[in-house]
This record gives C-alpha cells, structure tokens and sequence, in this order.
C-alpha cells in the first residue's frame, strides 16, 4: 500500500475498488487504523466506490512528528490528503473519533466534503465525556485491548507507545468537538447520522438526535439493539444504506 506526503507527514493508507468510481475515504477512530477499522464493510463498499482508508496522524504506518492528537488537525490533514491525491471532493464516512473528525472536516472545509456519514460521533462534550480528562486513558483500558493497540501501533515506533496515543485521543475526547446547534445550522452538507441506540458513549446523552435536529440536510438511523460499531454489527444493511445515501 502507498504513501502520501502530507504537511509533515507520511500517510500510509489502503485503496480499494475502481479508480474510476467515485472516492470514499473512509476515517477510523480511537486506536484503530484504516484497514482494522473497515474489514467488514470494504469489500460491499469497493463495489461502488473508489474506497481510501487512511492511517490518521499518530496510528498504524503513519508517523507523527508533532506527537499531537486534535480533531482539528488531523481534520486538516486530510484535507491536504485529500489536495495531494486530487480527489476533492470525496465522500466520506467516520466512525467514533473518525465521525468527530468527518464533522470537523465538513463544518472547515465544505467544499472538500461531497456527503458525510457520522456513525457514533459527537457534535459537543457532554458531561459524560468530561471523564476521558480526570485521569489517563490508558490506565483504565483493558489488557486484551491494551495488547490489539500495541499490536496496531509498538511496532514501527516502540513499546508503550500506544499509552500516549490512548491519553492524548481521550484528553481531546474531553474537548472537542463542541459546536453549538446554530454551529451545524451552517453545514449545509448532506450528513447520515448514525447511531447504535445501545451504544454506551453515545446513546446516553443523544448526541445523534442532536446532530440529526440541528443539521440543515440531515438524515438519522437509530440502529435498534445494536452498540457503538453498527458497521460491524450490522455489516450488510449498513452497507446498503450508506450506499443509498451516498449515491443517490
């Protein structure tokens, strides 16, 4: 798989489907890298698109000089990604993080963003996701998850690494996004939201209602019985779906 010079970086990213039809990056979220986070959807997804799943600044292949994590920044990073490939503009789908940063992207760089999917992403902080701040993330994951993220991000840099990535994400969890609602009464972009009506980060505080009700053009799919990955609990409808909002 290649790599694209971006700002002061190398991204590492996977392609898959036709050159010819249209682009669909899609943006993984905390910890995960563009091939871990899609395995299940990018095989029905590369049937209709030009799918690009990149390593965002800091995760898998792709390095990050700055040691930095803001939705802000790695929102600019593919934009330029995005000027450096010539494929703006593109569609877009993220997940989690990924879904914060598919916002930010759409509100700073409108005319990059054809339409966006937000699965499990977060418009503002609420007091719930306040907590990622008081204390290290990475000190209240799980071991088997502790061993998938050194696994996905120790072995081109060191061990541990994957602590300092996991407390950055979370301090920045706890700050942003935070756009008020006449904030997305200006994103005239088509936006999917999505969310798992179970899903324990999102679901208690109604982040997609918000989203969905303040969003000029936007459309909601509370997915029933289903948590914070519906991409992956729901592979087959959720391709259908996001393929349908996206072409049509």
């Amino acid at each position: 798989m290649p790599f694209a010079r971006v700002a002061d970086l190398q991204m590492y990213y996977h392609e898959y489907g036709a050159r010819h039809d249209p682009p669909l990056v899609l943006i993984h979220g905390s910890g995960q890298t563009g091939a871990s986070a899609w395995k299940s959807v990018v095989k029905g997804l590369a049937k209709n698109f030009r799918v690009i799943a990149p390593d965002l600044r800091g995760h898998g292949k792709t390095l990050d000089p700055k040691s930095a994590y803001s939705f802000q920044l790695l929102a600019n990073d593919l934009a330029e990604f995005m000027r450096v490939l010539k494929i703006a503009p593109a569609f877009f789908v993220g997940h989690s993080n990924g879904g914060n940063i598919a916002l930010v992207l759409t509100k700073e760089h409108p005319r990059l963003v054809k339409k966006v999917v937000v699965m499990a992403g977060n418009a503002f902080v609420s007091d719930d996701l306040k907590r990622y701040a008081k204390s290290k993330w990475s000190e209240r994951i799980s071991t088997a998850w502790g061993k998938e993220l050194a696994k996905l991000h120790d072995a081109v840099r060191y061990d541990g690494y994957w602590r300092e990535l996991m407390d950055r994400t979370g301090y920045e969890i706890a700050r942003a996004p935070n756009y008020s609602a006449s904030d997305l009464a200006k994103i005239k972009t088509p936006v999917f939201v999505i969310q798992g009506a179970r899903d324990e980060v999102n679901a208690p505080s109604h982040h997609a209602e918000f989203m969905a009700a303040n969003l000029p053009h936007a459309r909601l799919w509370l997915a029933s019985k289903t948590g914070h990955s519906v991409h992956e609990e729901r592979s087959e409808e959720w391709v259908k779906r996001v393929t349908k909002f996206l072409l049509e």
